[in-house]
């Protein structure tokens, strides 16, 4: 009898499921897996039975608990929005950052002072490359490089294969920006660290962005390109409630695309994702409805909490509080999530 190998595996239980969720963790660095135009392609069967492609993937098996163990060193947190700290809104103190990304520029100003203060040394982010079609992982490791991967993508973008660049090139204190899917990926590699990396301590800090759900890039990509061109983009918004619209930003101006000419395009995986906010991240950010030009912050972990209160005390980040009405949206909207992956 054949023995059944992970990258077995994975295809019956991810790959021919169209449960993909483009995170990128098993096509970093092998040989028998890559990507093609924003899918995940096998080129040949791999025999190695206990391997990182369905080890790291995050829609195979998960213990919330374990993975809480390693983040937080104490039982997973089944509440709205898992451990946490507090949940303040924070921007961007500089304007000029708090214009490059989503809403008040939060993410990228923190990126910008971790690479400062040496708590990373490189920071793995998503980036389309001028000239390039499809969204992928980059590894930044100067200031320009982390502003110019500024702003959401919304898709699915393989970003976690740049972690093994990233983990190649040498980094001992790699920060990444991922979606919760991405984040759940990270913290199985640290929690399993099958090649004996140290990524415990390697994957230095993680970052959460919050996500109901992504498209799939090839779609997404087949969509835009007849109507405003693959190269001619800048940015991407998604105005909060009750706007509905994907606002596509060119150097003609920006255009309305109504959300549900999009919603097909929605990858499986994501229907099927309980975590809205990274629950496992160090911070988790995302839209703070009603604010234009601000973020929601979740400050989770004691790393999260130096980094926040750097970020103030240097003049980098301003924050507020978060209204308690705002808070119970967020938690309904969160749950809300658990439950539709639970009934999927």
């Amino acid at each position: 009898m054949e023995r059944v190998s992970s990258q077995d595996a994975l295809k019956r239980a991810v790959l021919d499921e169209g449960l993909c969720a483009a995170c990128g963790a098993c096509v970093g660095g092998c040989p028998y897996m890559t990507t093609f135009r924003g899918k995940t392609v096998v080129l040949d069967r791999c025999t190695v039975e206990h391997g990182r492609c369905y080890r790291y993937c995050p829609m195979t098996e998960f213990d919330p608990d374990a993975v809480s163990a390693l983040v937080f060193e104490r039982p997973h947190d089944t509440e709205a929005l898992g451990h946490l700290d507090r949940v303040i809104s924070s921007q961007a103190a500089d304007p000029a950052v708090a214009a490059l990304g989503q809403g008040g520029g939060t993410v990228t100003a923190l990126m910008l002072l971790a690479l400062e203060e040496g708590i990373i040394d490189s920071a793995v982010l998503t980036r389309i490359l001028p000239g390039e079609e499809y969204a992928r992982g980059v590894v930044a490791t100067t200031t320009e490089e982390i502003q110019a991967a500024a702003g959401s993508k919304f898709v699915g973008s393989h970003s976690l294969a740049a972690v093994r660049q990233a983990l190649d090139a040498g980094h001992r204190r790699i920060g990444v920006v991922g979606l919760p899917c991405q984040v759940r990926s990270l913290r199985k590699m640290a929690l399993y660290d099958l090649k004996q990396e140290n990524l415990k301590e390697r994957i230095a800090l993680v970052v959460g962005l919050f996500c109901n759900w992504a498209f799939s890039s090839r779609d997404f990509a087949a969509f835009l390109a007849p109507r405003f061109g693959p190269t001619s983009i800048k940015r991407f918004q998604i105005p909060p409630p009750p706007a509905n619209v994907l606002e596509v930003e060119t150097d003609d101006g920006a255009t309305r695309v109504p959300l549900d000419e999009l919603r097909p395009l929605i990858q499986e995986s994501c229907r099927t994702c309980p975590d809205m906010t990274g629950e496992f991240a160090d911070v988790s950010v995302g839209m703070y409805e009603g604010m234009p030009g601000w973020n929601t912050l979740i400050v989770r972990t004691s790393l999260g909490t130096r980094l926040i209160e750097d970020a103030v005390r240097t003049g980098r980040l301003r924050t507020d509080a978060f209204p308690d009405s705002n808070l119970e949206h967020l938690k309904k909207a969160a749950l809300q999530k658990r439950k539709r992956a639970s009934q999927a």
